[in-house]
């Protein structure tokens, strides 16, 4: 288990040595390696997540500034979370083969969280009386499924878990994007500077909402970690979302930002603490409530009387894809007019693992593609990041 104190001072001296003769090397190795693209870096998670001279060089030029224990945290096989579940349908066997070939070349494993079925469950396990519709029984499974992946959490004692659903898709640089947004989720939970919180991602955070389809900031709280010269960065005319997002006409083409969340939309990928995972169990399964699962979640960062400490970031760092072929197998939740596709797609993902995934298996990274060739351009010196109290303009 990670993360968590064991109160053993000889444990404790063991890994402050190791972490010691670990920056000696990486120091005594850093002035004869160049910098770190973000394709090379996935070719090299993919093959041995592990903290690099190279890409200790780039954070350097980033100027992040994380712990190296955080550092550490973040390229083990679980994203420097305890756990990384996927919600997964047993019928859906097409999406599992997907997304655990697009894990594998990033560099991290999961489990399988079962998806479940609405028209099996009982009246009785229902919080409240789910509207009668063409698709209730698909909103009632997968409310149940996010709700089970809640459960795995408190039941295992985990101290945090990241959940996809099974058709999620990311740049093929996510590793250097959660190295980024960890830097600033830190600034954000207001981690004491020279400090090692317990999770990369810091303390005292419920929910981590890293894939949506929106996510509005909380108003009163102007804070912004501004990320800049970000080559991962979705381009404005091909942002797809659909609810409130932060106002980024103050920003440049190439700009993210990381904030606190009043809430959002769509469950694509999230990370939920034990206690964000011990509140959702209690509001949205315990108490009275009977709305889709994604609503519940956006009331639980809304409502601040409930405590619950959201982080989130846009454009967002995960979405959902559209692969080639019938258009009837996208959601198991609603059904559009049926196409037939002769290429798949990502909402609002520059360089598609899914559609990268052969050359990342065959490591042919000067080959990865963009969704939108020469619309996003080349950038030099890395991404900048600014820790802003306040809004601009």
């Amino acid at each position: 288990m990670i993360f968590r104190e064991n109160g053993r001072k000889p444990i404790f001296i063991i890994a402050l040595f190791l972490s010691f003769v670990l920056s000696l090397l990486i120091l005594q190795r850093k002035h004869d390696l160049s910098l770190l693209t973000d394709a090379d870096h996935t070719k090299h998670a993919a093959k041995k997540p592990a903290t690099s001279a190279k890409e200790v060089a780039l954070l350097d030029s980033e100027q992040i500034k994380l712990p190296v224990a955080s550092i550490k945290a973040l390229q083990n096989e679980t994203l420097g979370f305890e756990k990384v579940y996927v919600i997964n349908l047993p019928k859906r066997t097409d999406k599992l083969d997907a997304i655990r070939l697009s894990a594998s070349v990033t560099g991290f494993n999961f489990d399988v969280i079962q998806g479940q079925n609405g028209a099996d469950m009982s009246p009785k396990a229902l919080p409240g009386p789910f509207n009668d519709g063409p698709q209730r029984d698909a909103i009632v499974g997968c409310w149940r499924s996010h709700m089970q992946a809640a459960h795995t959490i408190v039941n295992n004692r985990l101290s945090s878990a990241l959940i996809f659903e099974d058709d999620a898709d990311w740049d093929v640089s996510f590793r250097m994007q959660l190295l980024r947004f960890a830097t600033g989720s830190q600034w954000l939970l207001d981690t004491p500077p020279g400090s090692t919180p317990h999770s990369p991602y810091g303390d005292d955070w419920d929910l981590l909402w890293l894939g949506h389809c929106a996510l509005a900031p909380i108003e009163t709280d102007s804070r912004r970690v501004v990320l800049q010269n970000d080559p991962s960065t979705t381009p404005f005319k091909h942002r797809f979302n659909l609810g409130a997002i932060p106002d980024m006409t103050i920003y440049d083409n190439t700009t993210r930002v990381v904030y606190a969340s009043d809430g959002g939309t769509c469950l694509y990928a999230y990370a939920l603490s034990y206690r964000g995972a011990q509140k959702i169990l209690f509001h949205l399964s315990m108490s009275y409530y009977h709305q889709p699962v994604d609503f519940g979640i956006h009331d639980m960062c809304h409502d601040h009387s409930r405590n619950f400490r959201c982080i989130g970031v846009f454009p967002q760092m995960v979405d959902s894809h559209r692969g080639a072929g019938s258009s009837s197998k996208d959601s198991d939740i609603s059904k559009g007019e049926e196409q037939d596709r002769k290429k798949g797609f990502s909402y609002n993902i520059v360089r598609s693992t899914r559609l990268n995934v052969g050359h990342l298996i065959s490591g042919e990274m000067d080959k990865i593609e963009s969704q939108w060739p020469g619309e996003v351009p080349e950038m030099e010196g890395g991404v900048k990041i600014s820790f802003r109290e306040k809004l601009e303009g």
